[in-house]
């Protein structure tokens, strides 16, 4: 549920336009702005961005608008400075100093450092190695450079093909492999940042598994134990003039060590369940039960978590001496106690029901403080001062960072991409140790396949200025007037058509289908509900008037299964085909309300309302069966579809669609391709109260299947935000937590696009430049399938921006004059009806000429 519903108490939120969190600058706003800042901020809400963002221009422009910065910053995008670090990271760290940073690339095997100077990032080096660690005066590293033995490269080898055949469990046994030979490979090296020399402290007989150093920089210590000895590892004094030392005893696992800022005790972890505090000068050591230590910044306190029975405790250690005490006691799950800096307060979280929410408690056991009341996950708590906590929010594939008052637990959103449709998943975080930047892991563009996470520096001392968000606000305005002008562009010709069609989908047909589905309990493809899912899917069809097929198959030994499809045979290319698909199994503990009896019923009103409506091209309408087992129906499919020689040429999937956290009927476009992406946009606000943002993403869902064979021929719809459903592959994801008005929604929004699909020229295929000769180039592409294609229309200008001109042809090639270097050439086929191709065929000019590839 949403905390606030009202713009006076709003100025964060989970993405632009999501679940509003109260915070103090939404009282900021002038008196006399408010009915306006209202208005917009209401048309926000509704999804209506050009009236929002227009009213936030004139605002902003006004005498008042120093007073509404903030909200709107906040409304729009982010309110905190951030710049790029890198193109690709992971990993970040922080020097104990803040002067300098760490984060890795390669897979993890080079580590960067870089010098950070308020807003202004100097690389310093590239260091081939991992596990590198600061000194406290920041000016010194340590890491361990790991030598490429034969062995290691051939475990390396097998490790990344079995990878890539996804047989994920001899791959994680493999990796297992991988790293022991990196930890006895792995050599101990020391580097001055100042002045660049290296030196190497060796310890031959140890496998290395991480460093630290002492709390005043002198020694080093390294996590190891004896080769061979997967059993013990304890952590040891290394130089260069003397062989490694242990300062642990005892049998077992000593792990992530942590000297106090006083040097006097070291703190670390026992195997899974223990942790430890030693004295450095004398050796003696207390050990306690508890799993999550953290140790607060002045080194005064431990925290960590225990078990008593059916309970959870969270226990708090003064580092110094003195029994344990109890902090919070509670048979509901809590999880992830850290001490403020000053070690006088703990935040942590606690699951009251679904979700994780955020706490913060006295050392004392006093003034329990909720913060977090939001219906998704809050999580990872880590204190910026001893007055703000910062937590995240949302499942792994899709978390966003919120800053938390801690005594009154006002929230504010911390990174985003400053756009309003593209979500910009985040994966980690690292705090400086004033407490003033964070460096952020994220996929800002919101491109989630390519392997690419960018870096970012958020400066919690620096904020974006009136003329920033102004800016921000009108190139916001300006992307959305060319999305909605373009998309009305690609509808018009079957506008009439299309709304005709959405006008039949039922909320209250489709709430008859998730009835009739949840009945059946699980429907994982060993539960008997399975059967009964296929079987009841196949008697609608055909009450449709569809005579569906069942494809029966074995997955596994001795389990039975089947995808359902239903055909609507195309008027004029029938042999050309799209699909529409949802699975409809579920997890093996759960009925699968959201994950995915939503998508199932949306999709089954798709097929009643277009049943006596069929497109130029052929639609099939297809039900996937043991998706969360492996993706099994759809490879199943795909696997039948090869063989048919079945030319797809456009695919949507829909997946968990009908869970929503605030008022606001909201989704995400999970797409491989851009031209599809964008006419769901338009589907959505021309034909539906839908509210879309997207996000390039397909990987582990039915449509990675249509991916692999087909390439980026891929769209659809998935949950906003991504997988944030806390009830997502839990028993509790139960009929009543679902939406069934967003599900209707949803199901308009398909059935406009998969008409619109159906009904337009496909993609061009086989685009080439065949020949480059100055600012002449010849290209050609293979002719148009559709029956109806008329000609091709060819536009050629700078990549991502406007056509500077177009020409029309009726031969798949064309020989053009007047080409610059680096020009984009997009082609696309139109029908007789006038309605081009959903997407382009694209090919850039290089910058030399001769023949492309």
């Amino acid at each position: 549920m949403a905390l606030a519903r009202f713009s006076s108490l709003v100025t964060a939120l989970s993405l632009a336009g999501s679940a509003a969190i109260a915070q103090a600058d939404g009282d900021s706003i002038p008196a006399a702005a408010r009915a306006r800042y209202d208005t917009a901020y209401f048309a926000w809400q509704r999804g209506d961005y050009p009236t929002a963002l227009a009213g936030f221009e004139r605002l902003l422009a006004s005498p008042d608008g120093d007073g509404v910065v903030a909200p709107i910053a906040l409304l729009t995008g982010e309110l905190y400075r951030t710049i790029a670090v890198a193109e690709d990271g992971q990993a970040p760290r922080w020097s104990p100093d803040g002067r300098y940073a760490s984060f890795t690339t390669n897979g993890g095997r080079v580590t960067n450092v870089i010098a950070v100077d308020g807003d202004s990032v100097r690389p310093v080096t590239s260091i081939n190695g991992v596990a590198l660690v600061f000194s406290p005066g920041g000016d010194r590293v340590a890491y361990l450079a790991i030598d490429e033995t034969p062995p290691l490269r051939a475990a390396r080898a097998l490790a990344d093909s079995l990878l890539r055949a996804q047989e994920f469990g001899r791959f994680q046994r493999q990796r297992q492999e991988v790293t022991r030979l990196e930890q006895e490979a792995a050599r101990i090296m020391v580097r001055d940042l100042r002045g660049g020399t290296s030196e190497e402290l060796r310890a031959p007989d140890l496998a290395k598994r991480a460093l630290a150093f002492s709390a005043d920089g002198a020694t080093l210590h390294v996590v190891g134990g004896p080769t061979g000895d997967r059993a013990r590892t304890d952590i040891h004094v290394v130089s260069a003039s003397a062989a490694p030392r242990a300062i642990s005893s005892g049998p077992g696992i000593k792990a992530n060590p942590v000297f106090t800022a006083d040097g006097r005790h070291v703190i670390y972890t026992l195997g899974s369940d223990s942790v430890s505090i030693r004295e450095v000068a004398s050796g003696a050591t207390r050990t306690f039960a508890g799993t999550s230590p953290s140790v607060s910044a002045d080194g005064s306190t431990l925290t960590f978590l225990a078990r008593a029975g059916s309970e959870f405790v969270i226990t708090a250690v003064t580092v110094s001496g003195g029994a344990p005490t109890i902090v919070k006691r509670s048979e509901r799950p809590m999880a992830t106690p850290v001490p403020s800096p000053d070690g006088r307060r703990i935040a942590h979280v606690v699951m009251l029901r679904d979700d994780w929410d955020l706490f913060v408690i006295g050392r004392d056991g006093q003034g329990d403080v909720r913060l977090s009341r939001e219906i998704q996950h809050d999580v990872f708590p880590r204190w910026l001062s001893n007055n703000r906590v910062l937590a995240v929010k949302g499942e792994p594939r899709h978390r966003r960072s919120y800053m938390y008052d801690a005594a009154s637990g006002e929230a504010t959103r911390l990174h985003h991409n400053n756009t309003v449709r593209t979500v910009a998943p985040e994966y980690e975080w690292a705090v400086s140790p004033d407490g003033s930047r964070i460096l952020i892991v994220a996929d800002r563009d919101g491109d989630t396949i390519s392997p690419e996470r960018g870096v970012f520096l958020l400066d919690l001392t620096r904020r974006y200025t009136r003329a920033d968000v102004l800016a921000r606000v009108r190139a916001s305005a300006a992307a959305e007037r060319d999305l909605r002008e373009r998309g009305r562009r690609l509808f018009v010709t079957v506008d009439s058509t299309v709304r005709a069609a959405v006008r039949g989908i039922s909320v209250e047909r489709i709430y008859e289908y998730e009835r009739a589905l949840y009945r059946f309990g699980s429907k994982y493809i060993t539960q008997p509900g399975n059967r009964l899912a296929i079987e009841y899917l196949a008697s609608t069809l055909r009450s449709f008037g569809y005579e569906p097929e069942i494809q029966w198959f074995e997955p596994q030994p001795g389990v039975r299964t089947a995808n359902v499809i239903a055909t609507l045979r195309g008027r004029i290319s029938p042999e050309l085909l799209y699909v529409v698909s949802s699975h409809f199994d579920s997890v093996e503990d759960g009925p699968g309300a959201d994950d995915n009896t939503s998508g199932t019923t949306a999709l089954l009103d798709v097929a009643r309302v277009l049943a006596r409506r069929p497109q130029a091209a052929t639609i099939k309408f297809a039900w996937f069966t043991g998706e969360e087992a492996g993706l099994y129906g759809s490879r199943e499919f795909v696997r039948r579809a090869v063989a048919n020689n079945d030319r797809i040429a456009g695919a949507l999937n829909n997946d968990m669609i009908g869970w929503t956290n605030d008022e606001r009927l909201d989704n995400t476009i999970r797409y491989s391709n851009a031209g599809i992406r964008d006419l769901q946009h338009a589907a959505a606000f021309l034909f539906t109260d839908l509210i879309t943002y997207d996000a390039k993403y397909y990987r582990n869902t039915d449509a990675h299947a249509y991916f692999e064979v087909y390439g980026d021929i891929v769209g659809g719809i998935g949950s906003y935000p991504i997988l944030g459903n806390p009830h997502y592959h839990q028993s509790h994801d139960i009929l009543e937590t679902i939406n069934h008005r967003l599900v209707a929604e949803v199901s308009k929004a398909t059935a406009a696009s998969i008409m619109l699909l159906a009904s337009s020229p496909a993609r061009p295929t086989g685009l080439e430049l065949v020949r480059h000769d100055g600012d002449r180039v010849e290209i050609r592409w293979v002719a148009a399938p559709e029956r109806d294609h008329a000609r091709y229309v060819v536009r050629i200008g700078p990549p991502g921006a406007a056509a500077s001109r177009t020409v029309t042809v009726t031969a798949p090639r064309t020989t053009l004059t007047g080409v610059a270097p680096g020009s984009e050439i997009a082609v696309r086929a139109v029908n007789a009806r006038g309605m081009e191709s959903w997407d382009a065929a694209r090919v850039t000019i290089p910058a030399t000429e001769g023949t492309a590839r």
